[in-house]
């Protein structure tokens, strides 16, 4: 199996578009993580200040603000001497992130199972049509944000006060995961079959179901990319030797 390979030198100004008068640091962000979920920033990408900032049309002082924001968050790193960079996944980080979401995700889809008013369901299903449409645009982009919004809405539609405050923190660790899964294997029908079928099993009421389906969406598929990681580093170690 062939794994597409980050592309080197690739250009930013497809989704780091100039911000436009009267944003602030917190837009910078979002221009920053769009452009990695999209592929345009690569995981372990040195961030060139100078050229980022002309290309945001942004102040070095703004985009400086943004650029601590995602080292708190995890999706940058500062190393002494060296600079920025874009964080890089490992396998065993990949695996730990989805031990953690099967966790609170399963919390977040009881809860909305378990509303008499369907409020967070309905909001989830207008996540994911939201998300179809875009797949059948052929938007990769807008597919790259309603993914990611699909999830957000589960969290957030569960109206559990720990949950919401953690989604910013996990979000970033999820931007990465699913950068990693995108540069392994790209199926936007597979992708949209997976979450029509965690709605309709949320939706069932069947809490040995929604724990089930859970673990699958979010683990195998963990397991999954880390398995093809796996396999592409040894290559590559072959290869370097």
């Amino acid at each position: 199996m062939t794994i597409a390979q980050p592309a080197t030198g690739t250009s930013l100004v497809r989704v780091l578009q100039p911000i436009t008068n009267g944003t602030r640091r917190d837009e910078v962000a979002e221009a920053i993580r769009q452009a990695l979920l999209t592929g345009e920033l690569q995981p372990g990408q040195r961030i060139k200040e100078i050229e980022l900032a002309a290309t945001l049309g942004v102040s070095r002082p703004t985009l400086r603000e943004a650029i601590l924001i995602l080292i708190h968050e995890g999706t940058l790193i500062q190393e002494p001497y060296k600079g920025i960079k874009v964080a890089e996944v490992s396998v065993r980080s990949l695996l730990d992130l989805a031990e953690v979401r099967v966790s609170l995700e399963t919390t977040a889809a009881l809860r909305l199972a378990d509303d008499p008013s369907r409020t967070g369901l309905g909001a989830l299903r207008i996540a994911l049509t939201e998300h179809q449409a875009a797949i059948e645009r052929g938007d990769s982009r807008a597919c790259d944000r309603t993914h990611l919004e699909f999830h957000r809405t589960l969290w957030l539609a569960a109206e559990n006060e720990m949950l919401t405050k953690m989604w910013p923190l996990v979000a970033a660790q999820i931007r990465m995961a699913m950068t990693v899964d995108q540069a392994a294997r790209y199926d936007p029908d597979r992708d949209l079959a997976m979450h029509v079928r965690l709605v309709e099993v949320i939706e069932t009421g069947d809490a040995e179901a929604i724990r089930t389906e859970i673990t699958h969406h979010i683990r195998s598929s963990a397991e999954e990319v880390a398995a093809l990681m796996t396999t592409l580093e040894a290559h590559n170690s072959g290869v370097d030797r």
